[in-house]
């Protein structure tokens, strides 16, 4: 039986932990709202009447649920602009909640979990509200839902929870279509545990939900304007990253943490955690080619994977008596 001791720490650990995320996520919904714009063809009004642009109009899990809310005439007769606020902050608290349970699985200390959870909220602005001044950023209401989304696909892939995970898939691929990942990291994840025919069908089944999705969303929004699936940006792209300044705004994705992740790779020693970063060079020349790469939101889906792998960096070293030492120059020569 646990000591009456041991459960007031426990209660006090937990209760702070959760407190700490109200105000964090509620800060940064509030810094989120005020630096960021609405898209012209793509406004908040917009979403909900079905008449924004595709593919933004693709992305109707937001807008749907609100509009949802909104015919429920609840009691305390809020605007759909305060609903959209709502949903913002509860996918920045369970995105922090999500977040901690993925890193528990490689980071077994509690209190250590739960502390280092709190650098999702330093690499959040980084990816939203910080190159707002410069490139007038805009305000999506699926992008923070679609980090939780990805993180908690993380945690139902690692965990092989496939009853849920499908379900899961589904209502997140009607979010952002970016769950096409999620099917890439399955494969890459298990492709030496499971056999060939049951993962050839997981991957195969994603695919086709995820098709599916996509036409019925097609068909129904065939009357809006825009573009349709995607823009084609590589050659936008290409001039914009060849200019210094903006090479380095991009590379302030993440917060630089990215540096660390390349320099001590080899200390990432979860077989997991360190496959999943191979998504990364599928996720990056899919945004090259269908996003603006100065909008550094459309990475957002990234950060579970990114700063997982930098975390567990943190930790070999927190549980070392040495600090971290470069390699030695030369240590590879002959």
């Amino acid at each position: 039986m646990e000591a009456p001791a041991s459960k007031n720490i426990r209660f006090f650990h937990y209760s702070t932990y959760l407190i700490a995320a109200v105000l964090l996520s509620l800060y940064f919904t509030n810094m989120h709202f005020m630096f960021c714009t609405e898209a012209k063809r793509a406004s908040l009004s917009m979403l909900l009447q079905n008449t924004a642009d595709v593919p933004t109009q693709y992305r109707v899990l937001i807008p749907w649920t609100v509009n949802l809310l909104m015919g429920l005439k609840l009691p305390f007769h809020a605007s759909p602009e305060r609903i959209f606020e709502a949903i913002e902050f509860l996918s920045a608290f369970f995105l922090l909640i999500a977040f901690r349970l993925y890193i528990s699985f490689f980071i077994k200390n509690s209190l250590l979990s739960s502390l280092l959870s709190f650098a999702v909220f330093i690499i959040l602005p980084y990816q939203y509200i910080f190159y707002s001044r410069s490139f007038g950023a805009i305000y999506y209401p699926y992008d923070i839902p679609s980090v939780l989304f990805f993180t908690l696909g993380l945690v139902l892939i690692y965990k092989k929870n496939w009853s849920l995970y499908y379900p899961f898939f589904i209502i997140a691929t009607f979010n952002r279509e970016t769950t096409i990942f999620l099917t890439f990291i399955c494969l890459v994840t298990a492709i030496e545990k499971n056999g060939k025919i049951t993962l050839l069908i997981h991957c195969v089944a994603q695919l086709l939900i995820w098709a599916i999705i996509k036409k019925f969303l097609a068909v129904l929004y065939a009357g809006n304007a825009g573009p349709g699936f995607f823009v084609n940006f590589f050659f936008v792209n290409l001039s914009l990253i060849t200019h210094p300044v903006n090479a380095v705004r991009v590379a302030s994705s993440f917060g630089f943490i990215w540096i660390g992740v390349i320099y001590y790779f080899k200390l990432i020693t979860d077989v997991f955690v360190k496959r999943t970063l191979l998504v990364i060079f599928p996720f990056l020349i899919g945004m090259f080619i269908v996003g603006n790469v100065m909008e550094l939101r459309i990475y957002g889906e990234l950060i579970p994977v990114i700063l997982s792998a930098f975390l567990l960096i943190v930790n070999h070293f927190l549980h070392t008596e040495e600090g971290p030492e470069p390699p030695t120059r030369g240590a590879n020569k002959t």
